[in-house]
C-alpha cells in the first residue's frame, strides 16, 4: 500500500464517521379521550347519544367522525336553542384545543348512534372508534348506564 493511502485510512479511522447525528423531535402528543358512556334504551329504541371528555394534545385538533358495530349509523351533534326551543343537528366537527378538555354531555354536543339493532344495555360495554383530523382513528370503550344515571363531573 502506498504511504499516502495508509495516512489517509489511518486519518479516517481516528476521525471516525463524519455524520452529524440529529435527536428526534418528540412526536406531538395526541388528543385523549375518556369517560365515554351511553343511557340504556328501552326496547325498540333506535337512537342513543354517547357522551365524553376530549383532551387537546400538544396541537389543536378536530374530532370530525365517529363508529361503532352497535349502530348502523353515527354523527356528532350539536344542541342549540332558539326561541326557548332546543333543536339537535349533525355537525362537521368539533374542535379541541390544545390541552384543553372538551365535554361532549347530555343537552350538548354529543355523538348520536342511529339505527340500533339492538337495545343498549344497562352494564354492557361496547367500542368506538374517534376519528381526528390529526390524530387519526382513537379506540375508547362506552359504558352503557341505567336511565336515569347522572353524567359523571366534568375534568
Amino acid at each position: 500500500m502506498k504511504p499516502r493511502a495508509t495516512l489517509a485510512l489511518l486519518a479516517l479511522a481516528l476521525l471516525g464517521p463524519a455524520t452529524t447525528t440529529y435527536a428526534a423531535e418528540p412526536a406531538p402528543q395526541a388528543v385523549t379521550a375518556s369517560d365515554a358512556w351511553a343511557r340504556a334504551t328501552p326496547p325498540g329504541m333506535a337512537v342513543a347519544a354517547v357522551y365524553l371528555t376530549l383532551v387537546g394534545g400538544s396541537q389543536a385538533d378536530r374530532l370530525v367522525g365517529a363508529a361503532t358495530p352497535r349502530a348502523a349509523m353515527t354523527q356528532i351533534h350539536v344542541v342549540t336553542e332558539a326561541e326557548g326551543m332546543a333543536r339537535m343537528r349533525p355537525t362537521a366537527g368539533v374542535d379541541v384545543p390544545a390541552r384543553k378538555p372538551v365535554a361532549l354531555v347530555p343537552q350538548g354536543t354529543h355523538i348520536m348512534l342511529m339505527n340500533l339493532p339492538r337495545p343498549l344495555v344497562a352494564g354492557e360495554r361496547f367500542p368506538l372508534t374517534l376519528q381526528f383530523q390529526q390524530a387519526g382513528r382513537i379506540d375508547v370503550v362506552v359504558e352503557v348506564r341505567a336511565p336515569d344515571t347522572a353524567p359523571p363531573p366534568v375534568h
